[in-house]
């Protein structure tokens, strides 16, 4: 197998801003004086507002509440976007990775299901703009994650198959997305337990940017990554 093109996801891959989620959804739990599940702020990651206000608002203990759960959701997006700008950060060695996978493959790209201006604050803020040829967040598909679009249109953008493509996720969402488009999934265990992300289909699993560094560079050793130009 030969992999011409990486993409990877955005908040908890290169960015950290795992908090910032758990803060914004606090924010309208609180306001509408909402239930959840318990464990239910560790299952948002990855996945979207709106799936989980709907599942949070049809629990019987919140049938007083009259919220819809898109209204709801977009509260969370826009309180989400003030917390990552005040307290995101990126991960130590994301930059390495990038510089890595830039002098790797022939096409590098994002794939989010996060709203565009979770992008713009990425390459304006922490200066990431010159790494990418394609850059897909929520703006540009119709089923976020861990609905396949994102991927397949990604690779559609770069001009390869999915299954040419290497995907980097931390989520069980973003992993399941990346397996039905069929790309090749690394698992990062940022902010999930290592067995999660195998148990949700990763093919491999690396603890650390740095590791996913080497990881990278023993599929060049191996021939699995063809240099840009070759």
């Amino acid at each position: 197998m030969s992999y011409r093109a990486i993409v990877f996801d955005l908040g908890g891959v290169l960015l950290d801003c795992e908090d910032a989620h758990a803060n914004a959804v606090r924010r309208v739990v609180a306001q509408l004086r909402l239930h959840i599940e318990a464990d239910a702020l560790r299952q948002i990651r990855g996945g979207a507002y709106e799936d989980f206000f709907d599942r949070t608002l049809s629990l019987p203990e919140n049938s007083g509440c009259h919220a819809r759960p898109t209204q709801a959701a977009m509260q969370a997006y826009d309180y989400y976007y003030e917390e990552v700008r005040r307290s995101a950060r990126l991960f130590p060695g994301a930059v390495e990775v990038l510089e890595a996978a830039r002098s790797m493959f022939a096409s590098v790209a994002i794939a989010t299901s996060s709203e565009w201006r979770l992008v713009d604050v990425a390459l304006r803020y922490f200066g990431l703009g010159g790494f990418f040829d394609g850059i897909i967040s929520g703006d540009h598909i119709t089923q976020k994650k861990p609905a396949p679009e994102a991927f397949l249109v990604a690779a559609w953008l770069l001009g390869v198959k999915p299954k040419d493509m290497i995907v980097v996720e931390d989520s069980t969402y973003g992993i399941r997305g990346a397996r039905l488009a069929k790309a090749h999934v690394v698992g990062i265990a940022t902010n999930n337990d290592p067995q999660v992300l195998r148990t949700a289909g990763a093919h491999e699993v690396v603890g650390s940017h740095r590791q996913l560094v080497d990881l990278l560079s023993e599929l060049l050793a191996a021939g699995q990554v063809p240099l840009p130009g070759r």
